[in-house]
């Protein structure tokens, strides 16, 4: 009679096997997201291309460990490249030095969280960072008075509302608006613009919410932003909830048509609620983004600790071109 199969030998057998499995669905999963401006789905999949990476370094190293050497060294080598096409937007660093000594401003851009029950956290923080600019999604009718109460340390405001949280919008500043510019508030598209005045150089400032990636109608909205972006005057600084991470093909997409650079090293900025706290800044998607022309040179960023919303904030310190001087009118007989 034959003698029955050892169990530890079979369990080994269904362990490496799960490993495999595992290792090749997210092994399809981040290769996909390289070709995501072809397929909308693959761009999806690219959001979590830093999540896969790490996976697939675990798996390697658990199946290298189980003596599956050859695929657990090309699931390694595989995520280690994944990783270093994220490492300049998930993991922070120094920034370049500006050309030149330049006066600095700072930018708040906060996703407020439409139903949140914190808001005087979002309140305080503003109070203790006491940004220049502030960009702000979500402000829903809850908002209105907080909002309000910034008035006397932020009397620029232009609002953008609409008739669902999406396309509420919010710009507050300290520096005066440019005299004749209305500004443009887009609330179906989660889209506002207004252009400010930084010590006599006027910098279009823009707020974006987009929407999710598909099955959502991100790049529908984009397509309809396309003339409204190619439109707006350089210099330009663009912030918000773009629901899409930097690499993505989407992200991409939106700063060709706005013709602006993204900016590196923001880091992880959203993860569902209760976790946000705790694990966003460290295990979330990088979806709240800066976008700038040249001209507006980026002299920090970083995140700032979580009000009541399940985004971070991010505050950027930036520098904007001196004005230049114009020769005052003279009279030809006067010279």
């Amino acid at each position: 009679m034959a003698a029955a199969p050892r169990i530890p030998a079979a369990r080994g057998r269904i362990v490496r096997a799960l490993l495999s499995a595992l290792t090749l669905v997210a092994a399809l999963a981040l290769l996909a997201g390289f070709f995501g401006d072809v397929v909308p789905f693959f761009d999806s999949l690219a959001h979590f291309r830093a999540h896969l990476a790490v996976l697939l370094l675990l798996t390697g190293m658990l199946l290298m460990a189980t003596r599956v050497v050859a695929t657990g060294l090309a699931a390694g080598i595989l995520g280690g490249l994944g990783l270093l096409t994220v490492a300049p937007f998930m993991f922070p660093a120094p920034l370049p030095p500006t050309g030149g000594p330049a006066a600095t401003y700072t930018l708040l851009q906060m996703n407020l969280r439409w139903d949140t029950d914190d808001r005087a956290e979002a309140l305080r923080l503003v109070g203790r960072l006491s940004p220049d600019i502030i960009t702000l999604e979500e402000t829903s009718d809850g908002w209105r008075p907080l909002l309000a109460s910034l008035a006397g340390r932020y009397p620029y405001r232009f609002d953008c509302g609409g008739p669902s949280t999406f396309g509420n919008l919010t710009l507050l500043s300290r520096r005066n608006f440019v005299p004749g510019d209305a500004g443009i508030c887009d609330a179906r598209d989660g889209f506002l613009s207004r252009t400010v005045d930084f010590n006599g150089t006027p910098v279009t400032i823009a707020v974006q919410h987009l929407r999710w990636p598909w099955p959502g109608r991100q790049w529908r909205q984009m397509e309809r932003l396309r003339d409204r972006l190619a439109a707006i005057a350089a210099p330009t600084l663009i912030a918000g909830d773009f629901n899409a991470a930097p690499w993505s093909a989407a992200l991409g997409h939106y700063a060709a048509l706005s013709g602006t650079r993204i900016v590196p090293h923001v880091g992880p900025t959203w993860l569902p609620l209760p976790l946000t706290p705790w694990l966003a800044a460290y295990a979330g998607l990088p979806i709240d983004n800066v976008l700038v022309t040249d001209g507006i040179d980026i002299v920090g960023v970083e995140r700032a600790e979580a009000t009541g919303s399940d985004h971070l904030p991010v505050l950027v310190t930036f520098a904007v071109p001196a004005a230049e001087a114009v020769e005052p009118a003279v009279d030809t007989a006067a010279r």
